[in-house]
């Protein structure tokens, strides 16, 4: 770090000095630049006030009414898997076989000396297999709890 900071650099480092504190040399550079610049002071001292300010506020507590209405929902809802339409799982499917199936067929001539370059499909077979897996990644959690939910329901049957 140089010796001498903007002032700009002083207020990020004032802001990262809330969040963490500072190594002995960065504090002593603020602290040197606080003393020679009314600006910076002014800025920090507003910080301070701020975080002052709201540390004292007291948020309002909820009415009851309401505390008890959101835990008797949450209880409901506990226990109970996401629900997935079943046009999502499909959607899904199709796209996972349809990626495989134009693949296969569009790169069926590759031989181990064929580069990309040489694919002409190599970029939107890119794109698709990145999609398809964003998508699985996406809902993968959703799925595995209902597949998770049918199996266990089946069991207790």
């Amino acid at each position: 770090m140089t010796t001498r900071l903007s002032c700009r650099d002083i207020e990020l480092l004032t802001l990262a000095g809330e969040d963490r504190e500072l190594p002995a040399g960065e504090r002593r550079l603020v602290e040197g630049h606080l003393r020679g610049c009314a600006r910076c002071r002014a800025f920090a001292a507003d910080r301070r006030a701020l975080r002052e300010a709201s540390a004292a506020l007291r948020w309002p507590l909820p009415p009851d009414a309401l505390v008890r209405a959101t835990r008797r929902r949450l209880e409901d809802y506990a226990g109970r898997p996401a629900s997935l339409p079943t046009w999502v799982l499909v959607a899904l499917a199709v796209a996972a076989i349809a990626t495989g199936l134009w693949l296969t067929v569009s790169l069926s001539g590759v031989t181990p000396e064929t580069t990309l370059a040489d694919l002409p499909v190599a970029g939107l077979a890119a794109v698709l297999i990145i999609a398809q897996n964003a998508l699985v990644l996406l809902f993968a959690p959703v799925i595995l709890r209902k597949v998770r939910a049918r199996r266990g329901a089946a069991a207790s049957a």
